[in-house]
């Protein structure tokens, strides 16, 4: 595990809330917390923990820069998010999606050329600020 992804640093210490909530969800490996930070769940079982963090690095990115991708989702990956927090939230589901493209996570889906030419351009704005 790094101590940052993309120029965006892990913190290690839990709030409260983050503590109770990655106590009560183990399948969350880790968060873009609120205050511009990655953090990883601790009560998670073998993680890839550079994936998650290259993965929450974008969607920090994708939120601080107000990113709001121009793709479809496909039926596959709308199935693949039905009865998550992401179903609700499109704009939440395209920057996972493109977070997981990035760091090479396959629940993303078969991502669409779209897809791909957004998490390339993503890619590149990342890389820019190590």
């Amino acid at each position: 595990m790094a101590d940052s992804y993309f120029g965006y640093k892990v913190r290690k210490e839990l709030y409260p809330g983050e503590d109770e909530y990655f106590k009560g969800n183990a399948h969350v490996s880790g968060m873009a917390a609120d205050d511009g930070n990655i953090v990883f769940n601790p009560y998670s079982q073998g993680v890839n923990f550079d994936a998650v963090g290259q993965n929450e690095a974008a969607r920090l990115w994708l939120r601080q820069n107000k990113i709001e991708p121009q793709f479809d989702i496909t039926p596959e990956q709308r199935a693949y998010f039905a009865g998550t927090p992401y179903e609700k939230d499109e704009l939440a589901m395209k920057h996972t999606i493109l977070g997981r493209l990035i760091s090479g996570d396959p629940s993303a889906g078969i991502p669409t050329l779209a897809q791909k030419e957004a998490a390339g351009w993503l890619k590149s704005q990342l890389q820019s600020r190590k």
